[in-house]
């Protein structure tokens, strides 16, 4: 029996229903056949836009649609390094907290326009692209972002074939990973008041209308997305050494995914106290072994029961310098052993799921 098709599984109608749209405005015709900008509607229908939701300099021109999508949800970078990304970061699309598990763990939460930074955190940040509110409108994706299954096909030979099928096209599967992305974010009532909070959301809504809305988004399987959310979270330092490593072309610097510094200040500040710990711990060890070689051996009184009390705090002085010696040892053997352990562990792990999402996917295509 074979296995139904990603858009026969997921039709829109499924998805994002029209009475559940967050965003309620309807979009004049979409282009006219000539590529002009679309002419307005001959009502005067208060809710009828000509522009992009939440865009108002932007038509409904499919080429300026396209593009616009692209500025708002292009990762190109990960794409590029897509083929990289098992070795440093889990593959699993829905390997993403929501917010409120993300406040658990100390982490701030940023809105943040670049893209390229949705799901990416560093220390006790974690950033986030807020929704953009054409993703809300139902009829911004029948008309731009439809499933290929529900488009309507003229007869053969038709010129609006042919005019249809020269206009750019957007991938349905990148909007369809971001919004599954919001939808593991905002799970629960509290996710929803801290989205609101942090102002992810561009318009107002209820709790209720954003349940409804986003119900099905959550049942996406990573082989209906884009290569991108075949991962979720990705940690900002991990990305930095995958583009030293791998020298991507659309990389803006060599040295980092992202540039962490802002000024000379910031940078000095994060590396003094680790410069600090490593000053610290060579003077100890210094200062332990000149110890050692200072105190004579027949100074020790190992060998002598009746030693004097000289000789006693000179074995107990040459005692503790070695136990000195012997834990900054153990502290630098810890500090490099454990993480590379961790990291040894991980990258296995990476390494046997790395094919994962293209063996499902091929499953699915031969069944």
């Amino acid at each position: 029996m074979s296995k139904p098709s990603i858009a026969s599984r997921h039709p829109l109608s499924s998805l994002f229903p029209r009475p559940s749209a967050l965003a309620k405005q309807r979009l004049y015709s979409a282009a006219s056949a000539d590529g002009r900008a679309p002419s307005p509607p001959q009502d005067d229908s208060n809710t009828s836009i000509d522009h992009i939701p939440g865009e108002p300099g932007i038509d409904l021109r499919e080429a300026s649609v396209c593009d616009f999508l692209s500025s708002q949800l292009d990762t190109t970078l990960l794409d590029e390094l897509y083929n990289h990304l098992w070795l440093v970061a889990r593959k699993s699309g829905k390997n993403v907290d929501p917010l409120n598990k993300q406040r658990v763990k100390t982490r701030e939460i940023v809105a943040a326009e670049d893209i390229r930074l949705h799901l990416v955190w560093h220390r006790n940040k974690i950033y986030i692209k807020p929704m953009p509110l054409c993703l809300l409108n139902f009829d911004f994706w029948t008309t731009y972002l439809p499933n290929p299954a529900e488009e309507i096909i003229p007869p053969a030979g038709s010129s609006v074939s042919q005019q249809r099928s020269s206009q750019p096209t957007y991938d349905r599967k990148v909007a369809l990973g971001f919004m599954r992305s919001y939808a593991l974010l905002v799970r629960h009532h509290v996710d929803f008041v801290l989205a609101c909070e942090f102002h992810l959301f561009p318009t107002d809504f209820t709790w209720e209308e954003w349940s409804k809305f986003i119900a099905s988004f959550r049942h996406i399987e990573d082989e209906e997305v884009a290569n991108r959310y075949h991962y979720g979270q990705l940690r900002l330092s991990r990305l930095d050494w995958a583009v030293r490593l791998f020298r991507p072309s659309s990389a803006t610097t060599l040295w980092f995914y992202e540039l962490p510094f802002w000024s000379t200040g910031m940078y000095v500040e994060r590396a003094i106290a680790p410069f600090i710990f490593g000053f610290a711990s060579l003077s100890l060890v210094l200062s332990a072994m000149q110890v050692l070689v200072s105190v004579p051996e027949e100074g020790l009184g190992f060998s002598g029961i009746g030693a004097s009390s000289l000789a006693a705090m000179r074995r107990a002085f040459w005692i503790f310098s070695v136990m000195m010696l012997l834990l900054s040892g153990l502290v630098w053997i810890l500090l490099f052993v454990i993480p590379a352990g961790v990291l040894v562990w991980q990258l296995s792990w990476g390494f046997k799921h790395r094919g994962k999402i293209s063996v499902n996917a091929n499953r699915g295509n031969q069944a």
